[in-house]
Parts: structure tokens; C-alpha cells; sequence
């Protein structure tokens, strides 16, 4: 046995002597680099991050909310040296072109007015259009660099529609109206090729534009991946309008990549992935408009090539960057924009296809550089009946090996998102992850796993959930804990659930129905008892609800809903519970955690719940989530163990008012 090896046993021993002999209320390790709350929820130090068209100047905001003036931008040749351009007013939108064109939509005291420059010029200049209360560029064309087309909301409703607009000489010629178009694309002329639309029904037809008709290509009833904004979708135009591409899921499992003729309407399947959609948001064109990769969500991105024109290329970057994301291009697809994505801040990258060259420029997040940053790996769990499950494992920083999982098991955690409609989109998403660099700098393995039900993985891994919101979806996270705990990522007396919106239903519902898994769950805006949800004002006149989850309606599926509630096993809860809702949340009303809370206090089970008089669905203000986590990592670090930070201000800076623990939030430290 050489000596490496010993030393990894040794340390296990250790660990695990510590872990048994350690009361749950000891005190916190070190708290050297605990990252603040404040910094986890402040707001992006850089957004709207763009590439010029001759890929030497990256543009960006710097307030979250666009409320400022200035327009701030780094140079190839110089990185580390920030300019800016300021507007006189405030900076609505804007919008980078070929050739160096830019233009800008920007309020002025209660009007709105459109700029165009050049990056090379200081100047702007007015562009005249009629009185307008929102402008949105729709298409630029690289045969005509000085034309946009654009939908405007006039301030007279019949000037409104879609606009060819001249940004040198101000002309402007109507094209048509937006309507019931979720998606319009156009050729280099400008004639309207593609588009998609919705009707009153929900229901979304692809069509092709031939000799000035509109004809139909595919017809989409309302499905569940709507919610994430629907995997069938146009991906762009060819410059000369032969070809639209686009992501379709006609007589197939999962939507790929096609080619559709716009001449004869034929369909050519060019790009699939045999365990997920391809995701119609991520993908690289050439400079004809035909894309040369699209990307597949499964955990970590997989990319796929039509051709090999960028395939070298992102052979090179996945071993340099890893996981990766796409940005942007130069006009002449010479220079690229890229980023890395890896569970924490983004960071940015100027990459020289030539030269294969990386330049480092920035994250989103700069307050958080210095700060010990988790370990995330990619993973499939194999559920009981054979479905393969993505899962991210999040490890606390040096805790991990080279496959990623940790040394020693580990308190941990895992994460259900909402929906349960609202899959695989979030993965890179700081709006989440933000919460699991939280808990991983407290120590917790933090497992953000996808089940039955979910979207973005195709309609069979949709249709395996329907009406098994108390049974196989809850065994696929009961699966997904048992192979934490086998693989030993996981401790097994420390183990905990969270989540939101149907992430909280699945907490409530799983310390009921499995009481001897978690040690502790914490529940945001959970449902709890799903008849009484069916009378909210959501689901009036929503029959998804009804085909995927239970008929409230006929005695069968009255009983099945009330077998999948989280109330019905309350007497089975042996483990401490926190909850939290907001009092405007429309989507799960209040009255849900309400009930819930009050069961659990009147059977003498362990309940803290708080709500938030100003919030609704998914907490908007950092404050709310601050104080959130300030009560939240003190409840799992007296059941699980985990590191926390000092009470200070945190938990009074939250506006919330407190049903159930009050002596326990006063009590924090």
C-alpha cells in the first residue's frame, strides 16, 4: 500500500470518527473564507456583456437594473483599461451592428429617442422616428449595414408594426405587425422568411414565407417545455432566405436541429442528441447564417458540429475552459466571445480562431474574486426502472479528487427546482447557483439533480411523471440521495433536501414519505395540499394540471391527490422543518405553507416558518434572500453541521414576519 493511499484512508478515519462523535450543535469550523451573504446576492459588476462586429472591443452595463447612462467597453489591445460612452438619458437598449454600427434606445426625461454612431466615432447621431414608447431590433443584414428592422410600439397605436429603418437618413418603411409572432426572421433584403407564432390556445405553428404566403411547417399544441420557453423554436435564416433552421420535435422523442426548405417546405433532420433536446438558445452560425454547432443540455453542455468548420475549435477550447458557453462572434467569425461556465461567476474570454489564441478578460462577479470557489462535475444516477438522471454535484473547495466527488462523505444537500416544467435551463443560471456556492462554502456537497418530469430532456422523460407526483417522482430523488450516500459524497445521518415551488412541494412531501432519509428539509413556496391548490385562480381553466398531475374532478383523481399530499403524512415527519413563503405569490398562494405549518406545530413537529409580506414567486429583493439564508444556514447547521456566518444585520434587514420559531430565529448568533 504506497503512502498516498495511506494517507487518503488515514484521513477518512478521521473524518468519519469526527463526524460521529461531534453533537449536531457543535460549534462552526474557521470561518476563514466564508464568503459574505451580502456579496452572493449583490448585483452583476458587469451584464449585457457584447462583442463588437470587428471582435476588438467588448461592450457592458454595469447596474443590474439598466438604469444608467453609461456604456462601458475593454479593447483587445488593452484588457485591463475600461472606457466608456455616455448617453443623455437613460440607456433602454442597445444594439451592436456590422460594419461598427451601434445604435441605442434612450429615455429622455418621458420620450424615447434612437441613436446610431460608429466605434470609432464620438458622436451620436439622432435618428428620426415618429414618437415611440418601445423600439426592439428584430434583424440586421450584412448587405446593408445601415438598416435594421424593428418592432415599435408607437405612441399613436396606428403608427405601431414592424419597421425597416434607414439609421443615416431616417427613412422608414412598413414591413407588417408583430401580432401573434413569438419569433420573425428575414433574409439580407429584409423580406419577413420564418416566423412563429401563438394563438389564443397556446398553440404555436413554425411557418415558411413562398411567393408573399405565409404556409405552415409544424404545429406545436401547449406542452410543458413552454415553460422553458419551448424547444422548438427558429435558430436563425440563411442570408439568402432558401433555408430555415430551426429546433422541431415532430414524431420524435426529443426536438434536433432541421433544415427547412422555404421554397418546397422539406425537412432535413442535421443535428440530435440521444438524451436530450437540442437546446434552440445555444448555437454558433457561420457567416452565411447556417449554424455550424448546437448545443444539447445533460449536465454539462454537449456540443454538436454540422461540418467540421468549428469543431477544431472547440476541441482546443473544451480542454483549456471546460464547460463552456458561447457569446458571440466578429462579423467575419474570425474572433469569438466566450464563457466559462463552472458554477460560479461567468467568466469572460476573447478567443483568435487563427491563432488559437485566449484572452482572459473578466467575470460577472468581480466582488467575489479571492473567495474559494466549489468543485462542479457533471453525473448520471440511474433511477429504479432505468431512467438516466443528470445531476451536478457541487463540492466544497479542496474536498474533492479528480472525478470530482469528495475525499470524505460530506453533509449534504440536495436541490428540486420548480416546475416540476422548468428543467435543465437553470443549470448556469446565477439565479440559482448563487444559493449552492452558498451552502458549499458552508461545507455541504450540494447535489442540484433533474428528475421525471422535467423539460429540456425529451417528451418521455415529460409523459414517465404524469400522475406521479407522489410515487416515481419522489423515488427518483430517493434514488438520486440513496447513490449520494453509496457513492460517499454523502453522510448519511446528514443528509437534507431544498428546494422551491415544486422543489418545496417535494420537501414537504419527502420528510412525510421517506422520514427516515433526511435529516432536515427546507421548504420555499411548497405546495402542501394539492386539492385545495386546484382552487387557486392559476389552475382555473388549466387542464395541464389536470392530464399530468390528478382530475380534483372525479373521485379517482381526488383520491390520488390527496395520496400525493405533503398534509396527509405529517404524523410521519420526524425531521426539523423550515419554511418560507411570500404574501404575494400568486402562483402558490400563501394559504399553502399557512396550512402546512400549522399541522406540523399542532402535531408538535419541529417548525420554523417565516413569510415575506412583499415578495412573491421567487424573492426578488437580495435583502429577502440575505435574511432568508442568515435563518436558513443556522437551521442546517444545528441539524446537518455545516459552517455559518455570523448573524450581524442579515436577518433584520428582511422585511418578513415570523408564524412559527420565533424563539429560534432570536437565538441566532
Amino acid at each position: 500500500m504506497n503512502h498516498i493511499l495511506m494517507s487518503r484512508l488515514a484521513i477518512l478515519a478521521l473524518a468519519l470518527t469526527l463526524l460521529r462523535n461531534a453533537p449536531l450543535q457543535a460549534q462552526s469550523p474557521s470561518p476563514d473564507n466564508l464568503i459574505p451573504r451580502t456579496l452572493l446576492y449583490k448585483e452583476k459588476t458587469r451584464h449585457n456583456v457584447r462583442l463588437s462586429s470587428d471582435g476588438t472591443t467588448v461592450f457592458y452595463q454595469k447596474q443590474a437594473d439598466g438604469s444608467d447612462s453609461t456604456l462601458y467597453y475593454v479593447q483587445e489591445k488593452m484588457p485591463l483599461s475600461e472606457k466608456k460612452r455616455r448617453f443623455e438619458g437613460k440607456l433602454v437598449s442597445w444594439n451592436l451592428l456590422y460594419e461598427g454600427m451601434m445604435i441605442a434606445v434612450v429615455q429622455q426625461d418621458s420620450s424615447m429617442a434612437l441613436y446610431s454612431t460608429s466605434l470609432t466615432a464620438n458622436k451620436l447621431r439622432k435618428v428620426n422616428v415618429f414618437p415611440f414608447k418601445s423600439l426592439s431590433v428584430l434583424h440586421a443584414s450584412r448587405r446593408f449595414p445601415n438598416k435594421i428592422a424593428a418592432n415599435i410600439t408607437a405612441v399613436d397605436p396606428a403608427q405601431s408594426g414592424i419597421y425597416q429603418l434607414d439609421l443615416l437618413n431616417g427613412a422608414s418603411k412598413r414591413l407588417g405587425m408583430m401580432e401573434d409572432m413569438l419569433q420573425v426572421f428575414f433574409d439580407e433584403n429584409f423580406g419577413m422568411v420564418a416566423c412563429l407564432r401563438q394563438d389564443s390556445q397556446e398553440v404555436r405553428t413554425l411557418q415558411r414565407k413562398h411567393e408573399g404566403v405565409w404556409k405552415d411547417v409544424f404545429r406545436y399544441p401547449h406542452l410543458p417545455d413552454f415553460f422553458i420557453g419551448g424547444t422548438c423554436r427558429i435558430v436563425s435564416v440563411s442570408n439568402d432566405g432558401k433555408i430555415i433552421y430551426a429546433t422541431d420535435y415532430t414524431n420524435k422523442d426529443k426536438a434536433s436541429l432541421v433544415a427547412i426548405s422555404t421554397e418546397t417546405g422539406e425537412v432535413t433532420e442535421l443535428a440530435s442528441d440521444p438524451d436530450a433536446d437540442i437546446y434552440p438558445g445555444a448555437f454558433t452560425l457561420d457567416v452565411t447564417g447556417k449554424p455550424t454547432s448546437v448545443v444539447a443540455l445533460y449536465g454539462n453542455t454537449r456540443r454538436h458540429f454540422i461540418g467540421d468548420a468549428a469543431k477544431a475549435d472547440f476541441e482546443f477550447l473544451q480542454k483549456e475552459l471546460g464547460n463552456l458557453g458561447f457569446a458571440g462572434a466578429s462579423q467575419n467569425d474570425s474572433t469569438w466571445l466566450l464563457r466559462k461556465m463552472d458554477g460560479g461567476p461567468l467568466q469572460y474570454f476573447l478567443y483568435g480562431r487563427k491563432e488559437k489564441k485566449l484572452l482572459p478578460l473578466f467575470n460577472d462577479y468581480e466582488h467575489l474574486k479571492g473567495y474559494d470557489m466549489p468543485t462542479r462535475t457533471s453525473h448520471v444516477v440511474t433511477t429504479r426502472d432505468g431512467l438516466k438522471l443528470p445531476v451536478h454535484v457541487y463540492v466544497p473547495f479542496g474536498m474533492s479528487y479528480e472525478n470530482g466527488l469528495p475525499k470524505v462523505p460530506l453533509p449534504t444537500i440536495i436541490y428540486i427546482h420548480g416546475g416540476p416544467w422548468a428543467g435543465v435551463t437553470h443549470w448556469n443560471s446565477w439565479f440559482h447557483n448563487r444559493n449552492f456556492q452558498l451552502l458549499a462554502n458552508r461545507g455541504y456537497v450540494v447535489i442540484n439533480m433533474e428528475f421525471r418530469g422535467t423539460t429540456g430532456l425529451g417528451k418521455a422523460m415529460v409523459e414517465a411523471s404524469n400522475f406521479q407526483f407522489g410515487e416515481a417522482m419522489h423515488f427518483d430523488i430517493v434514488d438520486v440521495a440513496e447513490w449520494a450516500k453509496k457513492q460517499g459524497i454523502a453522510h448519511p445521518k446528514r443528509l437534507g433536501i431544498w428546494g422551491w415551488s415544486y422543489g418545496g412541494y417535494a420537501a414537504n412531501y419527502a420528510l412525510g414519505k421517506s422520514p427516515d432519509l433526511f435529516a432536515a428539509g427546507i421548504s420555499m413556496y411548497g405546495l402542501a395540499d394539492l386539492p385545495g391548490f386546484y382552487k387557486s385562480p392559476l389552475l382555473q381553466g388549466d387542464s395541464l394540471w389536470i392530464t399530468r398531475v390528478g382530475d380534483p374532478n372525479t373521485p379517482e383523481g381526488l383520491a390520488l391527490l390527496e395520496k400525493h399530499s405533503p398534509l396527509t403524512y405529517v404524523k410521519n415527519i420526524k425531521s426539523p422543518m423550515l419554511l418560507t413563503t411570500g404574501s404575494k405569490d400568486f402562483i402558490v398562494p400563501q394559504e399553502q405553507s399557512d396550512k402546512f405549518a400549522s399541522e406540523l406545530n399542532a402535531a408538535k413537529k419541529q417548525v420554523v416558518y417565516f413569510f415575506y409580506p412583499d415578495e412573491g414567486h421567487d424573492y426578488e429583493k437580495p435583502e429577502s434572500w440575505v435574511s432568508f439564508w442568515a435563518i436558513a444556514e443556522y437551521f442546517l447547521h444545528k441539524n446537518l453541521g455545516g459552517r455559518k456566518e455570523s448573524r450581524k444585520a442579515d436577518i433584520e434587514s428582511g422585511n418578513f414576519e415570523v408564524m412559527f420559531g420565533k424563539e429560534f430565529i432570536e437565538r441566532i448568533e
